[in-house]
């Protein structure tokens, strides 16, 4: 099987949307069921089902705002400082949720 891949700047695609020129068919996208939608992925090689343990294990990406200072403070502490602040949010979560023992 020969493949046709092709690659467009955003601009081009841009372009091309305003031209009219998707190739997408969004009247049929419209008016897909969840049931035309299965049944496309059931015959899709590429396709896999997610599972609820995908899920489970995934990683969310959240808009995080920080002040100049926080940033360059988080970056001068580590080259990830997206695993620095992993860490930095999993003590605090760990420390709130553990257990308190009871005053003696």
């Amino acid at each position: 099987m020969s493949e046709n891949i092709v690659s467009y700047t955003s601009e081009e695609l841009a372009a091309m949307r305003a031209r009219g020129e998707s190739g997408t068919d969004w009247q049929r996208v419209k008016t897909s069921t969840d049931a035309d939608i299965k049944a496309a992925m059931a015959t899709d090689p590429d396709s896999e089902e997610i599972t609820d343990e995908d899920w489970q294990n995934a990683i969310l990406t959240v808009p995080l705002e920080l002040e100049p200072e926080m940033m360059a403070w988080l970056q001068a502490q580590s080259e990830n400082y997206q695993d620095h602040i992993q860490r930095l949010v999993r003590e605090e979560m760990q420390q709130k949720s553990a257990p308190h023992s009871s005053p003696q």
